[in-house]
């Protein structure tokens, strides 16, 4: 991106806003303003437009501090910095969010600041439709000075950035008194009028637009106060998220519908294996002795070719082809005994099943190919036995 909303923040909500679109690539101001207070920040959606929205928030809000942690400083260590703040802020120092600036061994400079400040920020900001990408000190995107200070007023206030983590914020009429309280006075760089009857070696830099200086910096800067809970995301996941409720019904019916399918490949699989125990079961029954079955549809073909001109062996082969289909699709009816008469070409089946409908069924397939005469029939034991007569229609 080359063009950036840049928004300074006030501590109240009817104080000030200033906001500026600048063009890194150019370098120059395509759009610049101050807004009454917070309730305005909605004008700003057609400016936001595609462009990263960098929020800045004043100093006076914030605390910066340098602390050492104890022992070696390790990232265990860290876990202390709020206690150690605790003499220093008259709130809970579980009130504060804290910003680790620059670590240099157990040399820790950061900033704190209230949560409740940074969810008025965020807030105002949410209300408005605008998503900061980052948030940082106002104070931090002034240009580092190379010697002393650096500073800038804007409007009735001073910003000054006092070294390469550190800064302050003083209203005009409180600079004297602020700038008396240090001995001796930093020499300060300053990118406004020289103030008036106040301490300190003052340097005039070239005069600046306070926004269009503090873009270059917050722009340079890779600092974010939008850390820990208050971290952002990608904007790609940010773009995303209304459809992850979405993706996750497509997906939950996507497991669903797999789930469905194996199961149904595994009970046509069950019902398979089932089939193939009582094809076997029916043919060990009709060859005794054979005990090595690997197809007994082939080895029952073997059987016809082999028996083909034998008469009444043949006889009983072919019609036996004839019947075994009917066991495959009635699975249910199980062979117990299966007996042929070559004199009256007829079948003798002993057999037992689940219910006498399966036997109901085993008739109706049998009746294509045969005539069917019911023998004796009896329940024993929740499983039904009985007797069937089949002769060959043809």
């Amino acid at each position: 991106m080359n063009e950036y909303l840049l928004i300074r923040l006030g501590a109240q909500a009817k104080e000030a806003i200033d906001w500026l679109v600048w063009s890194r690539s150019e370098q120059e101001i395509i759009a610049s303003g101050t807004l009454a207070g917070a309730e305005e920040l909605g004008q700003l959606q057609e400016r936001a437009g595609g462009r990263p929205v960098i929020a800045l928030v004043p100093a006076a809000d914030l605390l910066f501090r340098e602390v050492t942690l104890p022992g070696r400083g390790g990232r265990q260590a860290l876990k202390a910095l709020p206690y150690l703040l605790e003499e220093e802020v008259a709130s809970d120092v579980d009130n504060l969010h804290l910003v680790v600036l620059e670590q240099q061994a157990n040399r820790v400079q950061l900033v704190a600041v209230d949560h409740d400040r940074m969810q008025q920020w965020l807030a105002w900001l949410d209300a408005a439709g605008l998503v900061a990408q980052r948030m940082l000190p106002d104070v931090l995107a002034l240009p580092l000075a190379a010697e002393g200070w650096s500073a800038v007023a804007l409007r009735d206030i001073w910003l000054f950035r006092t070294s390469a983590c550190s800064g302050m914020q003083a209203e005009r009429s409180w600079l004297a008194a602020l700038l008396q309280g240090f001995d001796p006075v930093p020499p300060i760089t300053c990118y406004s009028p020289l103030p008036e009857n106040v301490p300190g070696e003052w340097r005039a830099a070239p005069a600046e637009l306070p926004l269009r200086l503090l873009a270059d910096g917050a722009l340079a800067s890779k600092l974010t106060l939008l850390s820990g809970r208050y971290r952002r995301q990608p904007e790609w996941q940010r773009l995303l998220l209304p459809w992850r409720k979405v993706g996750l019904a497509a997906a939950v019916l996507l497991l669903l519908a797999l789930g469905n399918q194996v199961l149904y490949l595994q009970q046509l699989r069950a019902e398979a294996n089932a089939v193939r125990a009582q094809t076997v079961s029916l043919y060990q029954q009709l060859f005794p002795g054979e005990r090595r079955v690997i197809n007994p549809k082939t080895q029952m073909k073997q059987h016809l070719k082999a028996a083909d001109g034998k008469g009444s062996d043949s006889s009983f082969v072919r019609q036996l082809m004839l019947l075994s289909p009917v066991f495959a699709q009635v699975s249910a009816v199980k062979p117990e005994q299966l007996r042929f008469d070559a004199s009256r070409n007829e079948f003798r089946l002993q057999a037992t099943a689940d219910s006498y409908q399966d036997f109901d069924r085993f008739r109706q397939l049998a009746g294509e190919q045969f005539t069917v005469q019911p023998g004796d029939m009896k329940s024993e034991g929740g499983k039904v036995q009985g007797v069937l007569l089949l002769r060959s229609k043809s």
